[in-house]
């Protein structure tokens, strides 16, 4: 026998017509009548539904009863969980039987529960039976509805059929049919022959009686019905009065010629066993007693409920043979299927969207989704603007690859990598790296044409002047705007002529006083970089450092470690909005090599809303643009009230798949219209860290379902600081020491590359 708790998904609109259909096709599938046992108990301090089932009737059991309630979630429970066990020794159980008498004639079912008005409103029976055996929080006191069934014999179902047709005569005294009724459905067979007796005798005095007033034409099953309540030894009376209030509660279901009457009180320890005859139930009586709670029922307080809805994966999903290009993302979580599997590469162009509050497991799938890359040999740029994934990952990575590793640490201040966003691939349009820069300083200052039309005009000058060459750097633009003799040299290498017109007319025509009025500005806002040691290492270097172009061409891995405990808020959205606008341009810079010829290189972004401005098209015009230049991008987010209108409409119009972890109640309105599939706003609310729900692209078409992901692998050691060293020795430079300028000696200082 096998316990199953049974949590219905919250917000269930299946009433308790499913169940009928459920129990119909049980009774014809249980021909060596099995017994099952239906409960309504507590769990854990909370109240819920569960069923005993044997092994010959789960495989028909759990595929119906999760085919008529969708989202529906069964947990096998412990072994030994069948007994409710007194909490000590000093514990008392409590048990009653309750019989139908008489049960030839229907109970109450739950048809008479539904509000004949325009919303035909349900008022569940089940709500009311589950808030009398609900108690306390503490556990000390439990209560549980047990009813145990199995399909009628044959021989009994012909004996109910006769029964029946006796009780359709009306009999001329009321006491006398009360008479027969009790007799005619008593244990004994003695009361049965009276019964015969009595109807014969009146025989010739009766007429027969309306047939649906009797349920002898249905399916029926023998029914023992069981409450339980176990509490401490000092709470006898506690217990007996919580077992009156469980009985009344059936009072709903009784009719005027049938109800339940109590039969006897059992007392001790062990588990109740059905003896005797039962009564007899059809199956829409039993489903009026025993159903998944349906949302009218939200006012029962504790009710255990799904906190996730399961939805089916494609066929085409589990079928095919997971290649070995593809990347795992996770498992699949629907019923027992728990098959892994993948992302084509070709999907994975189409790119993915991670959305999740924090701490929902979004790191751990991206750290999953990077090392696979890494392991397969591809490219890899992995932008983090916390530093924990990044550091994860360096000590995840492989010796064969140790070489391929730039560690872009914006923290390093011992040989940081440079990175100089002035210089593009080679034959990269000036106007389109000036466009990039421009764009990264208006996501961290916010200001736009409209508020500083002056200012933007200034600085897309100065960046298209200095734009290409090898000297220029984000340093020099001060330079340009306060020293003559180098703007003078500057402009005799610009070869745009608007740009040449607009330092030999409009700049110089300015008067000293208006022209330093007019740069002041831009120079405070380049003044809180460019004064910065940390970024002057880094944005002022124009030989060594991160070349993207040649990082994509060659599969290398780049961690950029953009964390903002260590460099600041801005610098981090500074670098990482110049990062983006990079990539994008060296991924189009790729046009110059065939298509074939491109290797792969996956684009991974955490917080990448932390990078965009108002407005800024650099996501959106890369996720539209990139497929054809090999680069894949996933990005992660928590929220997407952080993106603008344009933004989010370019972002979720361009990313194939989605992935959905928990999110709030705005987001999840949006979503919830995304993934289809019946999910509801209420369900992506509710998602239990390491789940999620994933929109996947398979073999080209969107496809939705749940699923749940996989583990982080196993710590393999500390390998973080020799890949960390090999990176700064190949591409990072030495940071100057202040207190060189103080040694009074010509000692050469120790080299910082060889330390760890």
């Amino acid at each position: 026998m096998l316990r199953l708790q049974i949590e219905p998904p919250a917000g269930n609109t299946r009433g308790p017509v499913y169940t009928e259909s459920l129990l119909r096709a049980l009774h014809r599938a249980n021909p060596a009548r099995h017994q099952l046992v239906l409960e309504l108990g507590t769990f854990n301090g909370g109240v819920g539904l569960a069923v005993t089932c044997p092994d010959e009737l789960k495989a028909v059991f759990l595929q119906e009863f999760q085919d008529a309630y969708p989202g529906v979630t069964i947990r096998v429970l412990p072994a030994g969980s069948e007994t409710t066990s007194p909490a000590t020794q000093s514990s008392i159980r409590r048990t009653r039987t309750l019989r139908l008498n008489p049960d030839v004639f229907p109970l109450r079912t739950w048809e008479a529960f539904l509000d004949d008005t325009d919303q035909r409103m349900f008022a569940d029976p089940v709500a009311g039976l589950l808030s009398a055996i609900r108690t306390g929080s503490s556990g000390r006191l439990t209560c549980r509805i047990e009813l145990w069934l199995r399909p009628a014999s044959a021989g009994r179902q012909r004996a109910a059929a006769r029964t029946a047709a006796r009780c359709r005569r009306d009999f001329p005294l009321r006491i006398l049919r009360r008479v027969f009724w009790f007799y005619a459905t008593s244990y004994s067979h003695v009361d049965r022959v009276f019964a015969w007796l009595l109807s014969r005798f009146a025989k010739h005095l009766t007429q027969e009686r309306r047939l649906e007033d009797t349920k002898s034409s249905e399916p029926l099953f023998e029914c023992w019905l069981h409450l339980t309540v176990t509490a401490p030894g000092e709470a006898t009376s506690v217990a007996d009065r919580k077992l009156r209030e469980v009985a009344g509660a059936f009072g709903r279901f009784n009719q005027p010629d049938a109800g339940f009457i109590v039969s006897r009180l059992w007392h001790g320890r062990g588990p109740v066993r059905p003896r005797r005859l039962g009564f007899l139930l059809s199956p829409r009586e039993i489903a009026t007693l025993w159903h998944p709670v349906t949302e009218s029922a939200d006012s029962v307080s504790r009710l255990q409920t799904s906190d996730f809805r399961e939805v089916e994966p494609p066929l085409t999903l589990l079928t095919r043979q997971n290649n070995t290009s593809d990347t795992l993302l996770g498992r699949v979580r629907f019923r027992e299927q728990r098959n892994r599997f993948g992302i084509t590469q070709d999907d994975l162009r189409r790119h993915l969207l991670a959305i999740g509050k924090t701490g929902c497991g979004k790191s751990t799938f991206l750290f999953n989704l990077v090392l696979q890359q890494i392991e397969a040999g591809r490219g890899v740029i992995l932008i983090d603007p916390h530093g924990q994934l990044a550091e994860d990952v360096l000590h995840h990575i492989p010796k064969r690859r140790t070489n391929d590793v730039i560690v872009f640490d914006a923290g390093d201040r011992l040989a940081p990598v440079g990175f100089n966003p002035l210089i593009g691939p080679p034959g990269t349009d000036p106007s389109l790296i000036a466009d990039g820069v421009l764009t990264a300083f208006k996501n961290v200052f916010g200001f736009d044409e409209a508020t500083a039309p002056r200012l933007l005009h200034i600085f897309r000058n100065s960046l298209l002047s200095l734009s290409g060459r090898p000297d220029a750097s984000l340093l020099t633009v001060q330079r340009l705007l306060t020293d003559a003799l180098f703007r003078k040299t500057v402009i005799a290498g610009v070869t745009n002529p608007a740009v040449r017109d607009f330092w030999l007319t409009e700049f110089n025509r300015w008067n000293e006083r208006d022209r330093t009025q007019y740069i002041a500005s831009l120079q405070n806002k380049l003044g809180a970089f460019t004064t910065n040691e940390q970024l002057q290492a880094i944005l002022g270097s124009t030989d060594r450092g991160l070349h993207l172009r040649t990082a994509m061409d060659n599969s290398q891995i780049v961690i950029a470690n953009l964390s903002k405990g260590r460099i600041g808020h801005d610098p981090s959205r500074l670098l990482g909005s110049l990062l983006l606008s990079s990539i994008h341009l060296a991924a189009m810079s790729r046009a110059d090599v065939p298509e074939a010829q491109r290797r792969d290189c996956v684009i991974v972004v955490d917080e990448f809303h932390a990078y965009l401005a108002d407005g800024n098209t650099t996501i959106a015009d890369a996720l539209a643009e990139s497929r054809k230049y090999r680069t894949s991008y996933v990005l992660s987010t928590q929220l997407l009230d952080q993106l603008d209108a344009a933004t989010l409409a370019g972002v979720l119009g361009n990313c194939g798949s989605t992935l959905c972890m928990t999110v709030g109640p705005r987001d999840a309105e949006i979503l919830s219209e995304l993934l289809a599939s019946g999910l509801t706003p209420e369900d992506l609310m509710r998602v239990p860290k390491y789940h999620a729900y994933l929109r996947l692209l398979v073999q080209g078409s969107p496809r939705t379902f749940s699923m749940t992901t996989l583990s982080p692998p196993r710590h393999v050691g500390n390998r973080a600081s020799t890949v960390r060293r090999v990176s700064r020795e190949r591409y990072g430079h030495q940071m100057p020491n202040p207190a060189d300028g103080l040694r009074l000696n010509n000692k050469k200082p120790a080299n910082p590359l060889a330390q760890t």
